[in-house]
């Protein structure tokens, strides 16, 4: 189901990718950030090399250079001098790519500054795209990157008339389901996130094989709202 924020993200992001810029992705957990940047990913047009940069927890600056040196398939020594891994990384950006580094509020001052020395320099055209939930809180601590992030992408809660589109969509079941009952598990407790939807439909099809006889029609999603602590 290809939503508004889905496009929207796709086009920021063809736009960031040439212009060589930086991009944040922010929302809710659950609200489809993932599925908004592989959806964007895949439309890019050929050309930059994308890689997905695994991010530690807690990472420091090395672990972050160590890091992205893997995404780049690199070989790299953890003992490696810290100015022998960046003189490989710059060397190795030198031709178009495209970083995606997810979870970025989990990252200390130190290690959004090493991101930004990467997206200004002079010889590595390197796109960033920087998603997690708080992202745009997180850019704020290093105002230097914040004011190179060229589209900030909010991703927002599906809107009621979104969400009795979008799920028939995302699965069969949906189809017969009366409106007023998605409105009623919405309202209750999914409030547009999506991952909240596929856990109510998770636990209805559960309920079904289960016992098929113990509830019918509403009382399956008041029931899965209930095992969902709404």
């Amino acid at each position: 189901m290809v939503t508004e924020a889905l496009e929207q993200t796709a086009a920021a992001l063809r736009h960031v990718v040439a212009a060589g810029g930086v991009m944040s992705i922010d929302g809710a957990p659950g609200a489809g950030k993932t599925i908004a940047l592989q959806y964007a990913l895949s439309l890019l047009p050929p050309g930059p090399d994308v890689r997905r940069v695994p991010m530690p927890v807690g990472a420091t600056v090395s672990q972050l250079r160590h890091a992205i040196a893997e995404a780049l398939t690199l070989t790299v020594r953890q003992d490696n001098r810290r100015n022998t891994t960046d003189q490989a990384l710059a060397t190795a950006l030198r031709s178009p790519h495209v970083l995606v580094c997810d979870d970025i509020q989990r990252l200390s001052p130190p290690t959004l500054e090493y991101l930004c020395r990467l997206a200004t320099h002079p010889e590595a055209p390197t796109t960033l795209v920087l998603t997690g939930t708080g992202s745009t809180r997180a850019l704020q601590r290093i105002p230097e990157l914040a004011s190179r992030v060229l589209a900030r992408q909010y991703i927002a809660p599906l809107t009621p008339a979104q969400t009795q589109a979008a799920l028939p969509a995302f699965h069969p079941m949906w189809d017969r389901v009366p409106p007023q009952h998605i409105a009623r598990a919405d309202e209750r407790c999914a409030r547009g996130n999506f991952r909240a939807f596929a856990q109510i439909t998770a636990h209805i099809i559960d309920a079904v094989l289960t016992d098929p006889l113990t509830h019918s029609g509403g009382g399956l999603i008041e029931a899965a709202c209930r095992r969902l602590g709404s």
